[in-house]
């Protein structure tokens, strides 16, 4: 399964939190770690994973669960508050690390929690294998729903297309595990 999708199921007000507590952080010009900064054009703040992980864990392990990746699970990363502005896009990337963190830990499941439905363009696509394979998989999700929370593994291909109109607001996350035996 390339990605587990739960339609609004966060209610608006939990959204509309997340959404304030990003706008109240420093904001600033977000930075690829290990590739091109031009593949990405975006803002972003970072919220306290264990507030906010806390009313999101049932929900990772249940698309963990439910999609048969059984992913053996410690914690969130610090989460991202992402803004996407009229123009702003995320190109195609995969969100795991060539190298295990120090303790150990990688990437195993990422999360795009959207936050508002009030723009247009700013699709997610996600892709098996990589985007330009011949025998590639690739399934785009149109404009999801305020509250609805999209998981994949952190080594599948994904990308935000470019908005149109309007401000895309997303809560963007990883649950690092360790390494693959």
């Amino acid at each position: 399964m390339l990605y587990h999708i739960n339609q609004s199921i966060l209610p608006s007000t939990f959204c509309d939190e997340v959404i304030k507590e990003g706008e109240e952080k420093n904001i600033s010009k977000a930075r690829i770690q290990e590739g091109n900064n031009a593949n990405r054009s975006s803002d972003v703040s970072w919220l306290d994973k264990d507030k906010i992980g806390k009313s999101l864990t049932n929900l990772i392990m249940i698309a963990n669960k439910e999609s048969g990746w059984n992913y053996s699970l410690k914690e969130f990363e610090p989460l991202q508050y992402t803004i996407y502005k009229e123009g702003d896009f995320y190109d195609w990337h995969i969100d795991s690390h060539a190298k295990s963190y120090d303790n150990g830990m990688i990437r195993k499941l990422s999360f795009t929690l959207c936050l508002n439905e009030d723009y247009e363009g700013g699709n997610f696509s996600v892709s098996s294998p990589h985007p330009i394979s011949e025998k590639t998989k690739i399934e785009t999700i149109d404009k999801p729903k305020k509250g609805t929370m999209i998981v994949f593994p952190s080594y599948t291909w994904h990308k935000v297309d470019k908005v149109t109109s309007g401000i895309r607001k997303t809560l963007v996350g990883w649950v690092v595990g360790k390494e693959w035996s």
